[in-house]
């Protein structure tokens, strides 16, 4: 089984280094009016969100998100709408920031953001703080918001002090490194061994299990990525993963964790029996626990993918035949999730959830049913289109698979999210249609066409976006069309691109760095 350092969803967001605005002094206070029962969002720019923050000498609450992105969804139909959470965003500037708005694509890419959502906690002095993981257990989000309104240290700076003496961190500075994003954060040093993690779990054993928890787990998850490249590297014991795994209190604290079994496991040592019962007790502590009222109901869902990863194990057709019991228990799981969120917009992710543990159990009629059905019903059926267009071409039926993906590029709508649709067409033509020159030049030109609903392709996850399908186009036109370009008015396109940027615009490397893979 092939292993990698896992990354959630692609995309970005954030903020600007310009200079911020002074904010209007006021002299008279408002009359009290009575408190929304819902998160008052600032509505301004996020310049003015900081110098807002600053002025009042409160954190900023930044999230960032898009309509279509299902755990942005989730996060906004539970998170956004509990009570307590609510309750203490009045004590922060909380800013949203969607990822097709003017320059939240700049902003992402200032900040690092690489994935949809991100939240990001600030200080007043406009100090990054802590990002908050999107799949945490539901209540963990008020306790790491109410850790931040305590401690405003942010977490590179308590990284730095634990890899002096982990000991000296206090309890709060524990819960804060503990529930950190780290696999999109910017606060580790590069190169830092997965021991570190390892310390602070023994650290955090007696005073706070959960987090001693989540730190073990992150330090399991280190050591698979570093035993890919040093396969000398000593493996850890399963004792401590095993503890976690009978404990209901610290298995719902590291959920995010142990839904994925395939990013921790390989790091494990042990003969193949120990190993063979180790998944055994993972499978089932998690099927057993799956439908904890603690759990969004994508992760409820999620407590299948345990089983599931092993019983597929060096399986990648799914040869394997699902038990029947087994079977009948996901469908029945994933059609009361799909009735529990019926008109309601959490629906994109549940949907979303239920597809994806469809697809891993091999029950691929059933993946297509759900899917071909949400289309009719969601505001934002490009996004489903892609799921189909996966399941298609995972069958060979690469006709179907193409035509999904142009149609969800061309229903698809907000202009980081037409780059991204766009994108992933190109790469399905060259791949999947490499003889349809037509098609393919014809498409590659309308990433210039401004009606189209694309610009600020040099920001954030519309570069990436960019780059991806420019290589795409580059190899597609290397292996057919050895002798002669296919590609002259793209490759001139571009170079219109790069004459429009200011000589001393970031903008401008960008751009000519496409123009080098061209000519390359």
């Amino acid at each position: 089984m092939k292993i990698g350092y896992l990354a959630f969803f692609i995309t970005l967001l954030v903020l600007s280094a310009c200079d911020r605005p002074p904010v209007a002094e006021q002299t008279d206070a408002p009359e009290a009016k009575p408190l929304k029962q819902e998160i008052e969002w600032f509505d301004g720019s996020i310049d003015q969100a900081f110098a807002l923050a600053q002025a009042q000498n409160k954190p900023m609450f930044l999230y960032w998100g898009a309509v279509w992105c299902p755990p942005c969804v989730e996060i906004k139909q539970t998170v956004f709408k509990s009570q307590q959470f609510i309750a203490q965003s009045r004590l922060f500037i909380p800013v949203y920031l969607d990822g097709d708005t003017e320059r939240a694509q700049l902003y992402g890419e200032q900040f690092g953001a690489k994935v949809y959502p991100t939240m990001i906690i600030f200080n007043p002095a406009g100090e990054e703080v802590t990002r908050l993981h999107a799949g945490m257990e539901l209540s963990a989000y008020n306790s790491v918001l109410e850790l931040s309104l305590d401690s405003m240290r942010p977490t590179r700076a308590l990284v730095d002090a634990a890899l002096q003496d982990p000991d000296a961190l206090t309890d709060a500075e524990l819960q804060q490194l503990a529930y950190y994003s780290w696999y999109e954060g910017q606060a580790l040093p590069e190169g830092t061994s997965p021991e570190f993690f390892n310390s602070l779990s023994a650290v955090a054993a007696d005073r706070n299990p959960s987090a001693s928890a989540r730190f073990y787990l992150q330090y399991l998850t280190m050591l698979t990525s570093a035993l890919e490249e040093d396969n000398a590297m000593e493996k850890a014991d399963s004792e401590k993963l095993t503890a976690i795994l009978e404990s209901p209190e610290l298995l719902l604290a590291s959920w995010d964790y142990l839904i994925f079994p395939e990013t921790i496991i390989p790091a494990v040592g042990g003969d193949t029996e120990a190993i063979e019962s180790l998944q055994n007790q993972w499978a089932a502590a998690l099927r057993e626990n799956r439908h904890n009222q603690r759990l969004s109901t994508k992760n409820q869902l999620y407590g299948w993918r345990p089983y599931l990863v092993f019983h597929f194990e060096d399986d990648e057709e799914k040869v394997r035949p699902l038990p029947e019991d087994v079977a009948t228990a996901i469908q029945a799981d994933c059609k009361a999730a799909d009735e529990s969120v019926a008109g309601t917009h959490t629906r994109q992710s549940v949907i979303n959830t239920a597809s994806n543990v469809y697809e891993l159990a091999g029950l691929t009629d059933d993946a297509r049913t759900l899917l071909a059905a949400e289309i009719e019903k969601s505001r934002t059926p490009y996004y489903f289109m892609g799921s189909l267009a996966y399941l298609e071409e995972q069958e060979g039926k690469l006709t179907e698979a193409l035509e999904w993906r142009r149609k969800a590029y061309e229903t698809s709508q907000g202009p980081a999210t037409r780059i991204r649709w766009w994108a992933s067409y190109i790469e399905a033509l060259t791949r999947l249609a490499p003889q349809d020159s037509q098609r393919i030049q014809q498409t590659s030109m309308e990433i210039f066409d401004k009606s189209k609903g694309m610009e600020d392709f040099f920001s954030g996850a519309n570069f990436r976006n960019l780059s991806r399908a420019n290589t795409s186009l580059q190899e597609w036109n290397r292996d057919l069309h050895s002798e002669r370009s296919a590609l002259d008015e793209y490759n001139a396109g571009l170079q219109g691109l790069c004459e429009q940027q200011s000589a001393d615009s970031p903008d401008l490397g960008k751009c000519t760095s496409l123009l080098v893979s061209v000519t390359s």
